[in-house]
Formats: structure tokens, C-alpha cells, sequence
């Protein structure tokens, strides 16, 4: 196979430099790319089954509609557009995905922990059942995305944008939700044990079940809220 820009492909092996090429039709399952620069590279609907891509550089990327279940951990994806991809069961540990976009994406079931997500744009995103734990939020716009029964321990969404969102049954011990918006979200059964909600917007959020021992929610914006039973909202 030839690239009109670059020549012929270069072989899959660790390292190598895919940056800015065309790879959608080259077969990336299980392929050993730990530490390649695939940098704007253009990756539409690739399958990448369990490719290794530890460390790789995805920055800019184009893998709108990819697959993805493999080896990512401290890979950089910043910039990608993940649009409706699937990265179910991937190991994205230590990842960077600033700034990526992920509308309508998938990550159920993948590690996430300490991997940066700040600034990521992933509105309908589904993050069921990761493992996040201080994994990095920061001012992401995740509106109508599933968390549900997420491991988010430590997690910060701080000026997070996440109306609409489904946090049920998910345990956010000591996650950070400072100044973050929260309006019509759902913390059904969720553990928000010592939860930080300085200036969080939980207008109309529902917290039906919920544990909010050590929760200060005196500063936030309750309208409309259901509290469980016993919480204090001064």
C-alpha cells in the first residue's frame, strides 16, 4: 500500500514515525506500535483490536468511529477526534486526552486511572464502569455522559460542564466538583462521601440514595435538588 504523500508505509514496530499518514487500510489489530508517533495520522473507522500503543503520540489524530480495546497507557491523544469510537476495556491509564473530543464515544470498562481528560469535549460519552480513579475532569464538557457505577475516587471535575449527566451508582469518595455544573445530573445511589461542591451548580440534580457523609453543600446551588433523607444543605 501507498501513500500519495508520503511514499510507502513504513513497517508496524515500535517507534516507528506514522505521523500525519493515511492508516485506514492497513491492519492495526494486535499491531506492536509502543512509543510510534502517530500524530495526525488519519485513523477513521481503523479496528486497532489490542494494538500496543503505550506511549504513543495520537495528538491530533483523526479516529472517529475507531476500535480500540489494547495497550494505551501514557499515550498522548490530545487534540484526537474521538467521535463515536469505541475504546471499551482499553487500558488508558496515565493517557492524555486534553483537549480531544469524544461526542458519543464509548469507554465502557476501561482503566482511566490518573489519565488528564481536562478540557475533553464528550457530550453523550459513555464512561460506565471505568476506573478513574484521579483521573482529571477539569473543565471538560461532558453533557448527558454516563458514568454509571464508575470508579471516579479522587477524580477532578472542577469547572467541569456536566448537565445532564448519569453519575448512578457510581463512587466518587473525595472526587472534586468545584464550580462545576451540574444542573438536572443524576447521583442516584452514588457514593459522594466527602465529596468537595464548592460553588457546584446542583440545580435539579437528583442524589436519590446517595451517601453524602462529609458533603459541605452549603455553598451550591440546590434548586431544585432531591436530597436524601438527613443531608444538610446549610
Amino acid at each position: 500500500m501507498t501513500d500519495e504523500t508520503h511514499g510507502s508505509q513504513p513497517p508496524l514496530e515500535p517507534g516507528v514515525d506514522l505521523s500525519g499518514r493515511d492508516l485506514r487500510h492497513r491492519d492495526l489489530r494486535n499491531a506492536p506500535l509502543e512509543g510510534a508517533d502517530l500524530s495526525g495520522a488519519d485513523l477513521r473507522g481503523v479496528d486497532l483490536g489490542e494494538a500496543d500503543l503505550r506511549g504513543a503520540d495520537l495528538s491530533g489524530a483523526d479516529l472517529r468511529r475507531a476500535t480500540c480495546g489494547g495497550f494505551c497507557s501514557e499515550a498522548d491523544f490530545a487534540g484526537a477526534d474521538l467521535d463515536e469510537a469505541t475504546f471499551d476495556h482499553a487500558d488508558l491509564s496515565d493517557a492524555t486526552l486534553a483537549g480531544a473530543t469524544c461526542a458519543r464515544a464509548s469507554f465502557r470498562e476501561a482503566d482511566l486511572e490518573r489519565a488528564d481528560c481536562s478540557d475533553l469535549v464528550g457530550p453523550e460519552a459513555d464512561f460506565s464502569r471505568v476506573s478513574a480513579r484521579d483521573a482529571v475532569f477539569a473543565e471538560a464538557e461532558l453533557d448527558d455522559a454516563r458514568f454509571v457505577d464508575a470508579t471516579l475516587v479522587y477524580a477532578g471535575f472542577g469547572e467541569a460542564e456536566l448537565p445532564g449527566a448519569t453519575f448512578d451508582g457510581a463512587d466518587l469518595l473525595a472526587a472534586t466538583l468545584l464550580g462545576a455544573d451540574c444542573d438536572r445530573a443524576s447521583f442516584v445511589d452514588a457514593d459522594c462521601s466527602e465529596a468537595m461542591v464548592h460553588e457546584a451548580t446542583l440545580t435539579h440534580t437528583d442524589f436519590a440514595g446517595a451517601t453524602l457523609t462529609g458533603v459541605e453543600l452549603a455553598s451550591a446551588e440546590l434548586r431544585g435538588a432531591s436530597l436524601p433523607p438527613g443531608a444538610d444543605p446549610r
